[in-house]
């Protein structure tokens, strides 16, 4: 397998846990809109890093693989892979057609190690989301005390 560019390894660090590691990754082709976007699979998430400024800063967005919902649609222009996340924006990953082989393998492997997780612990963590989204909402209706909230947000937080 290639190696990941150094800028990108050294903007990932900031972010991976430590029993996190790189599975397999794929550049996004380049575009006005995107940029230099690449999409990493780790055995915990799918970052979507984005170079801005000529590699100076990134955009980074990470996606629970536990969480995550995908499919791929075959086009003509494009291979697109949507990425769901319950209460999140969907996220689009396009590909050329003509290296539709490589984009299967990486999908296939971005199936393949969501469904390794566990299932009881990927519907707990979607619990836990889906709590921690309620929690927000009845914090910032007034009903609690922003002490009560950060010590139940910590909970919920912890579980995922």
């Amino acid at each position: 397998m290639k190696e990941l560019p150094k800028d990108i390894a050294r903007e990932l660090e900031r972010f991976s846990e430590s029993d996190e590691w790189l599975i397999e990754f794929r550049k996004e082709p380049w575009s006005l809109y995107k940029r230099n976007r690449w999409v990493i699979l780790t055995n915990k998430r799918i970052y979507l890093v984005k170079k801005i400024f000529f590699g100076l800063s990134f955009d980074t967005i990470q996606i629970l693989l536990a969480m995550a919902h995908f499919e791929m649609v075959e086009g003509i222009v494009f291979d697109t892979i949507y990425l769901r996340v319950t209460s999140e924006p969907e996220h689009i990953i396009q590909f050329f057609p003509m290296d539709r082989e490589s984009t299967l393998e990486f999908f296939d492997k971005m199936e393949k190690t969501r469904d390794a997780t566990p299932e009881k612990q990927r519907e707990e963590k979607e619990a836990a989301h889906i709590e921690l989204e309620a929690l927000a909402k009845t914090f910032y209706e007034n009903a609690i005390t922003r002490e009560e909230y950060e010590e139940k947000k910590k909970g919920l937080i912890d579980k995922l």
